[in-house]
């Protein structure tokens, strides 16, 4: 599907909010990419985000993300940028690792430059005082939330994690406001992740959200949201700088609990003798 075509074609047919919202998107289309659904009704002048969801289904779209997927490759120069933007055909192998490893450095070094101190005090308090952990994340934010999932629970917090959002769920309605939920999310826009972490704010759960977008529909939810300051938002929608950027996050919160926790060093101790008795 070619999406600006489609916006052309159809432009008779749309209401003159969703002119309005087709004219931004013509007129700029790589600024819509970085773009939340309601920065995109916002820029456009529009009341509501449910002008931006009428105008998308309008076009034959069933969401956002899918809208922002199809224009992203249709935007890209080169199929390789669909992978990785600063990958070109020509790179031989040492070029693709120096590039590789420079873009995670740099991500890395963004995102300290810009994260929040306060939002990173706040998550360890929130880690200090709750009885139990469940970390969300699904697809390639469920490597990081698995993670986290062993790592602080080497410290002796009872953590709660799988891959399946139905256990999820039912995890979650057992829940209580003694305990927190930490979100996993790049886009922040995760339709199962919006939807299980309003969930737990309804249930007066704590929430901390770690995504790459500070304006996006899980962020708008947080009691704490930690930033990622990587490029990916631009072309792809999937982690791959992003998702390095996230484990240091919840190493520096792992550390700061560390320090701060009076049993947790106890804890790590019995974690690594346990382990230990597993090798020769």
């Amino acid at each position: 599907m070619n999406v600006l075509q489609t916006i052309r074609e159809n432009y008779r047919n749309l209401t003159k909010a969703e002119q309005q919202i087709a004219d931004t998107i013509l007129q700029n289309p790589r600024a819509v990419l970085e773009c939340s659904i309601s920065e995109l009704s916002q820029i456009s002048g529009v009341k509501s985000e449910a002008s931006v969801v009428k105008f998308y289904r309008k076009i034959g779209l069933t969401s956002f993300q899918q809208f922002k997927v199809l224009l992203a490759q249709e935007l890209s120069k080169a199929p390789l940028e669909i992978v990785y933007e600063d990958i070109t055909e020509g790179d031989d192998a040492i070029t693709i690792t120096q590039k590789i490893f420079k873009a995670t450095v740099r991500a890395i070094l963004d995102t300290l430059d810009t994260i929040d101190a306060t939002s990173l005090e706040k998550a360890t308090e929130l880690f200090l005082k709750a009885k139990r952990v469940f970390f969300f994340g699904f697809a390639a934010s469920a490597a990081v939330a698995f993670d986290a999932f062993h790592k602080f629970s080497r410290l002796g917090k009872h953590c709660v994690f799988s891959n399946d959002e139905h256990i999820m769920v039912t995890l979650l309605a057992n829940a209580t406001k003694d305990d927190l939920v930490v979100a996993i999310s790049h886009t922040g826009e995760t339709k199962s992740i919006v939807a299980l972490s309003k969930k737990a704010i309804e249930m007066g759960i704590p929430l901390i959200a770690i995504t790459g977008n500070g304006k996006s529909s899980l962020a708008k939810l947080a009691t704490v949201v930690l930033v990622t300051n990587t490029k990916e938002t631009k072309i792809r929608t999937d982690a791959m700088t992003s998702r390095i950027v996230q484990l240091v996050i919840l190493d520096t919160i792992y550390t700061l609990l560390a320090v701060r926790d009076p049993s947790a060093i106890e804890n790590l101790k019995k974690s690594r003798l346990a382990v230990s008795e597993l090798k020769y």
